[in-house]
């Protein structure tokens, strides 16, 4: 689903992302990880063509499409319907004087399904994440933020997104409902062959879905591979530190009891 060979982000002669190759496929999580600055949200926002003010070079493919030579109207159509972006903050995003539902169906309205369909389409995405419909008669300052994270991720199903970007969907939440919500994409990837490319510091949210991991360092790839090997095994000495910077708890497997 999502291919990029090549890519680097350039502002002025400053290189702010480098990606050589990423790979995304139907049913698999690949999350990009690194500290702050890194290059992964850059990376990640690339991916649909959203970064401005820099030079975008490479190939970058989205369901068979070159989102770099894309037109206005076919990167309208990927946007949404073939792939959808989760951001850190949705309620943020969110218009505060409209309910869930009628955001739900002005976006849906977008791409062409009004009235009943658009409604019916709506509530059975809310419940694919595990939401009541009742939700979507709510506002956003009425609603959780775990419950306003998959609501993000249920717009992404409405719109038939067979693709999901997520930029640290779950930073902003607590451990319990950063679980429910990774819960909900992992689910999402096994049931409907989601494929989901996850932007990521939390090193062990990672490990509990990824696939594969790619590991960014000022703005260049270090390290990637299968996650279980490069989490037993990293090969740089840069992943080791991101590794060891995991907080254990006392009897956790390598660590000294009290």
């Amino acid at each position: 689903m999502i291919r990029i060979r090549d890519l680097a982000v350039r502002i002025g002669d400053r290189v702010i992302a480098s990606v050589p190759e990423l790979d995304v496929a139907p049913g698999e999580c690949v999350a990009v990880v690194g500290e702050s600055g890194s290059g992964k949200t850059t990376t990640l926002l690339a991916t649909l063509g959203l970064v401005h003010g820099a030079q975008v070079t490479g190939t970058i493919t989205v369901g068979g499409v070159d989102v770099l030579t894309a037109g206005p109207a076919q990167l309208r159509a990927i946007r949404g319907s073939r792939a959808a972006l989760v951001m850190q903050s949705p309620q943020a995003a969110l218009n505060p004087t409209m309910r869930l539902g009628t955001l739900m169906r002005r976006a849906l309205a977008r791409h062409g399904v009004k009235g009943a369909d658009a409604q019916a389409r709506a509530e059975e995405a809310v419940r694919a994440v595990l939401l009541d419909p009742e939700i979507l008669r709510r506002y956003p300052h009425q609603v959780s933020g775990g419950q306003a994270q998959r609501f993000a991720i249920a717009l992404a199903l409405a719109l038939g997104a067979e693709v999901v970007l997520a930029d640290e969907p779950t930073s902003a939440l607590d451990v319990t409902v950063q679980a429910e919500v990774v819960g909900v994409l992992r689910r999402l990837r096994d049931e409907r062959g989601l494929a989901v490319l996850l932007v990521s510091h939390d090193l062990a949210l990672v490990s509990t879905i990824a696939d594969r991991v790619v590991v960014m360092r000022d703005g260049a790839v270090v390290e990637s591979g299968a996650a279980a090997e490069l989490f037993s095994r990293p090969s740089d000495a840069y992943t080791r530190e991101l590794i060891a910077a995991v907080p254990r708890l006392p009897g956790d497997p390598g660590e000294e009891g009290p």
